[in-house]
């Protein structure tokens, strides 16, 4: 283990690699701190959908610049790592499940075509059927997007880390305990007894990033949101689109991925703390959810059932900038279920505050000092 690097960034998921691939791309020598093993937690079990247009609001500019820079990114990721990250573009199909949803849904075609990159336009419910069939009989319509990018979560990360790695990053498997300072400058990190020194120091703990409160003097608002995922065997004919609407009150999406499985996903349950484990209640509402979307699902056995923990912040935001106070330290957390899609995006913003103490991404609204303003 080097006892000194330019920046060491604790936390080896997709957001803690985006940003250490993107600081080792500009000539700095980064450490990444991992307590377990990299993308062994969210990172790993995400659904691997890379999807800008299904957010409006202040995060839509980051999304479609991550999505350009994840299309720039994913072959060379790949390359210098030997890792296939499961690359597949399909169109994507937002469906109206119920009449009341026809005006807001045909309303975000002119948002949708805004963006040079996608393609959209209303479909009525017999266009839809002659697509793809097997789409249940009872909707109203839907919006073609074309296209939407599906992956594997935990091979893009460990893509992502090893192509880092490649570059000079250093991965120690090691639980980090505190951040040392000089004054109020954060100058290294320590793992136990031991120390590693450095210029700059990245948080990137994902859910675990509230219990860094105690490093930083400062709250970071930050709670595990339990999101559970289905796997059932695949269709024959293979589905060759995403499909996603609210199904019986919940969004719910299916999708064919390149390991043949069919993904039902995904719950999103607050308040359960770190609780990982599958649930019988989240696998019987998925299955709901996907065969009201795909009615032939009822018959398809399960393959998988994963959960996992997402970060979230107290309104719902990601927290991406400098640690109000502290000099050299960052943080990079509350991307909730946005994490895969917006690790180019926040990577570049890290890398940049750490080098330049500037970026020209537009994350002034994510900084962690609205939440320290809100209680002045």
């Amino acid at each position: 283990m080097r006892q000194r690097s330019d920046v060491v960034v604790v936390g080896g998921g997709i957001i803690g690699s985006s940003i250490a691939y993107r600081l080792a791309s500009e000539g700095v020598q980064v450490t990444i701190i991992e307590r377990d093993s990299v993308g062994n937690h969210a990172s790993g079990y995400a659904l691997g959908l890379l999807n800008p247009t299904n957010e409006a609001g202040k995060i839509e500019i980051l999304n479609h610049r991550s999505f350009k820079m994840h299309k720039e990114m994913l072959d060379v990721v790949q390359e210098e790592s030997g890792v296939d990250a499961q690359v597949l573009r399909m169109p994507h199909i937002e469906l109206a499940l119920d009449e009341s949803e026809i005006p807001s849904l045909m309303s975000e075609v002119d948002r949708i075509n805004e963006f040079d990159e996608f393609s959209s336009r209303w479909m009525e419910p017999d266009e839809i059927h002659k697509l793809e069939p097997r789409i249940s009989k009872d909707i109203y319509g839907g919006i073609l997007v074309e296209d939407v990018i599906m992956l594997d979560s935990y091979n893009l990360t460990l893509a992502t880390a090893q192509a880092a790695e490649s570059r000079g990053v250093e991965i120690v498997l090691s639980e980090a305990t505190g951040v040392v300072y000089e004054k109020d400058r954060a100058i290294g990190v320590q793992l136990g007894n031991e120390e590693i020194s450095c210029d700059s120091v990245v948080l990137a703990l994902g859910p675990w990033s509230g219990t860094a409160s105690l490093w930083t003097d400062i709250d970071i608002p930050i709670v595990p949101q339990k999101g559970e995922i289905v796997r059932v065997e695949g269709f024959n004919p293979p589905l060759g689109f995403h499909l996603h609407g609210n199904a019986l009150g919940s969004s719910c999406s299916v999708v064919q991925k390149a390991d043949g499985a069919t993904w039902l996903a995904a719950t999103s349950e607050d308040g359960r703390g770190f609780d990982m484990t599958p649930s019988l209640a989240a696998m019987e509402t998925l299955s709901q959810r996907g065969t009201r979307i795909m009615p032939e699902l009822e018959s398809h056995q399960l393959v998988l059932h994963t959960a996992c923990m997402r970060p979230v912040a107290a309104d719902g935001e990601p927290i991406i900038g400098g640690v109000p106070g502290k000099d050299g330290l960052f943080t990079a957390t509350g991307t909730g279920g946005k994490g895969i899609l917006m690790g180019p995006v926040i990577g570049k913003a890290i890398s940049d505050l750490v080098q330049h103490g500037i970026t020209d991404l537009p994350i002034e609204e994510f900084s962690l000092e609205r939440f320290t303003n809100q209680s002045d």
